[in-house]
């Protein structure tokens, strides 16, 4: 029961940030939406900054096990073209992590100063991507170029950010495209050529899942229940099955 309280309060927190932005949404705000007393909120959160740290969090938890089904189903997920592209369309397709991966500054606020969630997640993902880097790299899926993580933002800063950009308009490309130009761009530079064999991509598959469940218990352990319940889109549950399905 209290782990379904506290998704309610995570779900209000949610919405009310999607519809408003963190300035203007109250910890009052959220526990009227989510039925709970102010006081039960406290229980779950010291501060408002502490509850939308949690909602973030289970954001990137959910996109993160969306990532980890794709790949459970399909050890091929795991070549880094395939990767970034499912990254990209589940990530602009959730109005938070879309709000997260374009710096908007309207819905985000303060999350997105130096020393607050945003950074810190970011941190994490950047050490992650760089292990994840050397996975493929290690199992030849990968060019040896040293510069390849900080090219790889670069390109998805770019595809994320670029539609907002003053003056810049493609008009009828659907985000599907999108998402395949950014899958070709990232095969052609990072890729070698050919395709990988079987047993390299699953080999690799098994250590990104490892990787992918170490960050999801990461994420969903500050989250009531440990994430089991709270964490949107079933990340925990996912995340416990990914050590057998590879196997």
């Amino acid at each position: 029961m209290g782990q379904d309280k506290a998704g309610r309060i995570l779900d209000a927190a949610e919405a009310l940030l999607i519809a408003y932005g963190y300035r203007k949404v109250t910890v009052d705000d959220v526990a009227r939406r989510s039925g709970v007393g102010k006081g039960t909120v406290y229980l779950y959160w010291g501060s408002k900054r502490e509850l939308f740290a949690a909602v973030l969090a289970r954001e990137a938890a959910g996109q993160l096990a969306a990532r980890l089904a794709a790949l459970l189903a399909d050890p091929g997920e795991v070549r880094l073209h395939r990767a970034m592209r499912l990254t990209y369309l589940e990530g602009m397709r959730r109005p938070l992590s879309r709000a997260f991966l374009t710096a908007d500054r309207d819905a985000l606020g303060e999350l997105l100063a130096e020393g607050t969630t945003g950074p810190r997640l970011a941190a994490e993902k950047s050490d992650r991507t760089a292990r994840y880097l050397d996975l493929l790299r290690e199992h030849g899926l990968l060019t040896g170029d040293p510069l390849a993580q900080y090219r790889l933002s670069a390109v998805m800063t770019g595809f994320c950010l670029l539609d907002g950009l003053p003056g810049f308009r493609v008009d009828g490309l659907a985000l599907e495209e999108k998402a395949e130009a950014l899958a070709v761009t990232v095969r052609r530079a990072f890729e070698p050529d050919g395709e990988p064999e079987p047993a390299a991509l699953r080999a690799a598959a098994e250590e990104a899942a490892l990787l992918y469940r170490e960050w999801l218990a990461e994420l969903t352990a500050p989250l009531p229940g440990g994430g089991q319940d709270t964490s949107a889109r079933g990340a925990g549950q996912v995340s416990q099955a990914a050590g057998d399905t590879l196997r």
